[in-house]
């Protein structure tokens, strides 16, 4: 908190924080070969066999142009991609990560989670894809799409924690703090 006195009043002003999650998640033995033909796509490791793909701009805009026959969009980091297809809470679930979770899924289930938090508002956003084809309606709580992924609970944790989706605040920081290597298998 930053503090500043007015006369002999405090006046604290909060910091805000912020979170942001746009990833593919799936167990490795999913989506490992799945991912080779793209080149932004980087997998990250997480526990319980989970992997992470960021969806970062420089993906998207990838995505875009294979599933869309391409894009208007000259820089992924700042510019809006095209309409989210299925639910006013998604941000980022484009026409191209639809088709990629279908790809991604031709060998088991795949997640793309969306979660947005500022000054303690927001919310989560869920799709299931299995078998190259999407499942259930959208759904709007990660903990309940990181059990249907068979994450179980550590000790006071919940699978959010588990697996440790709250180690970096913004899907960027994941997608630069993980190692150079492109992709980030054990």
């Amino acid at each position: 908190m930053l503090a500043s006195t007015v006369g002999k009043l405090p006046l604290v002003k909060k910091a805000k924080f912020m979170y942001t999650l746009e990833a593919i998640l799936a167990q490795k033995a999913t989506i490992r070969d799945a991912v080779e033909d793209f080149l932004n796509a980087k997998l990250i490791q997480l526990p319980q066999d989970i992997y992470m793909i960021p969806m970062v701009g420089t993906l998207l805009q990838e995505l875009e142009l294979r599933y869309q026959d391409g894009t208007k969009v000259a820089n992924p980091d700042w510019q809006q991609f095209s309409e989210s297809l299925f639910h006013p809470t998604f941000e980022r679930l484009v026409v191209g990560v639809d088709q990629f979770a279908r790809h991604l899924s031709r060998n088991g289930l795949v997640a793309y989670v969306e979660a947005t938090f500022t000054g303690g508002y927001g919310g989560q956003a869920t799709m299931l894809w299995e078998y190259g084809k999407r499942l259930d309606p959208p759904g709007n709580n990660i903990n309940i799409i990181l059990k249907r992924l068979n994450v179980v609970c550590g000790p006071g944790l919940d699978e959010f924690d588990t697996v440790g989706l709250g180690r970096y605040r913004s899907t960027k920081r994941w997608f630069e703090a993980s190692s150079s290597d492109r992709k980030i298998v054990s």
